[in-house]
């Protein structure tokens, strides 16, 4: 695939290139599970750090460090805080699961919106953090331990079509996908081609419908990917609503985004592309994300 594909899709298109060629800055969240922002952020930039604090949230970009990479402190072994990419905290941010929720993270791996979740949720209710790895598995069980985790239970199967035997007040569904929105991180990765879009797609849409049968009535389900391709985004939102009955929700987001494609090549999104939230690169430096909130 090439990104110039994406030209007529994506707003500042130039800037959005030039930021995709520049390296992702670092980003965490404190665990207030263990330990509050008034405490911590002080204490880390004792050590050295330079955080800029983005929208008076909990989310810090790193503008300078004293070691050659966030997780080797203390602090964060003891797992006082997580480096988590700020697009990377908006699905579950928009879930919003509150404390007492029965909740499934569908592929949790390596944890990140698992934990986050469990700080939201102040350790109380349950999530089901199912992932298919069993490596995967083991990061996030490590990370689940080491940020003092209570209310999650860890499980192995395939999203597409594992029961998980309950039905769920929320689920997030952060779906495998191509990740083009991670390539920053990594420029030497080659970009996906459309045939790897369309075989995603397809497992994707898998998910969802599994998704949608462990949802109550009244039920929240929150879809993202870490790509830009509608196909694996709006194509699949799309088929939520039309096939599955799943309604997309306003969002209301007080950060910078863009709204979902309304058409891409012969696919047209006409009927969920506006209720869709997209976060580019250019927008706050940040990797990529898009995000739909759905009810059943």
């Amino acid at each position: 695939m090439n990104i110039e594909d994406y030209r007529d899709m994506i707003p500042d298109f130039e800037k959005f290139v030039a930021r995709m060629n520049e390296p992702q800055p670092y980003w965490l969240r404190v665990n207030t599970l263990k330990i509050t922002e008034d405490e911590l952020i002080p204490r880390l930039e004792d050590k050295g750090f330079v955080l800029e604090r983005f929208a008076g949230m909990n989310a810090y970009q790193i503008e300078n460090m004293p070691v050659k990479h966030p997780g080797a402190t203390v602090e964060h072994s003891l797992g006082y805080y997580y480096v988590q990419d700020f697009s990377s905290m908006l699905p579950a941010l928009l879930l919003s699961p509150s404390p007492g929720d029965f909740v499934l993270d569908m592929a949790a791996a390596p944890g990140s919106k698992t934990t986050l979740m469990a700080e939201l949720m102040k350790n109380t209710g349950t999530i089901v953090a199912n992932d298919i790895s069993d490596n995967r598995i083991k990061a996030l069980a490590a990370n689940i331990e080491r940020l003092g985790v209570s209310n999650a239970v860890i499980v192995k199967g395939d999203a597409t079509s594992r029961r998980f035997g309950a039905k769920f007040d929320k689920i997030l569904l952060d779906a495998p996908c191509t990740g083009e929105g991670t390539y920053r991180k990594n420029q030497k990765e080659r970009m996906p081609n459309l045939s790897d879009h369309i075989r995603m797609s397809k497992i994707q849409k898998k998910m969802l419908k599994n998704a949608e049968r462990h949802l109550k009535e009244g039920g929240i389900l929150v879809y993202s990917t870490c790509t830009f391709n509608p196909l694996e985004n709006e194509e699949v939102v799309q088929y939520g609503v039309e096939e599955l009955g799943l309604k997309i929700e306003k969002v209301e987001l007080d950060i910078p985004h863009d709204k979902g494609v309304k058409s891409w090549r012969e696919w047209s999104f006409e009927k969920v592309s506006d209720r869709m939230i997209r976060i580019y690169p250019h927008l706050v430096d940040t990797g990529g994300m898009v995000i739909a909130v759905l009810k059943k």
